[in-house]
């Protein structure tokens, strides 16, 4: 029985990445006052890949997430139209993803709320 048990928590372990879709990935619109431009998220490798899926940038990339548990984010989150990489992190929060993160140093800090389309 134990054995069963212990197979099955290994299976869920190594299987869980791939068997059950991750909050993170999909379609996100960023907010009016930053562009309004839609953000694709996608699983690629252990991270998670944000690409501009709108406007003039679109198809270019906008950075990476790796997951930190119970739906929170780290990773590198470029704004293309400032021009700026931002080291942060983001937390899913129903159909909100709250996108934060410092540059400088941790002198200068963004942060923004992304909805899931």
């Amino acid at each position: 029985m134990f054995r069963v048990i212990a197979t099955a928590a290994l299976a869920l372990t190594v299987l869980g990445g791939t068997a059950f879709a991750d909050p993170i990935e999909g379609m996100w619109k960023r907010p009016a006052v930053e562009g309004g431009t839609l953000e694709k998220i996608t699983q690629c490798g252990a991270r998670y890949c944000v690409t501009v899926a709108s406007g003039e940038n679109s198809g270019k990339s906008a950075g990476w997430m790796a997951p930190a548990g119970g739906g929170k984010y780290s990773g590198e989150i470029k704004d293309i139209d400032a021009n700026k990489t931002y080291k942060g992190k983001g937390e899913v929060k129903g159909n909100s993803l709250v996108m934060s993160g410092c540059v400088l140093f941790g002198i200068v800090c963004k942060s923004e709320t992304w909805t899931r389309q």
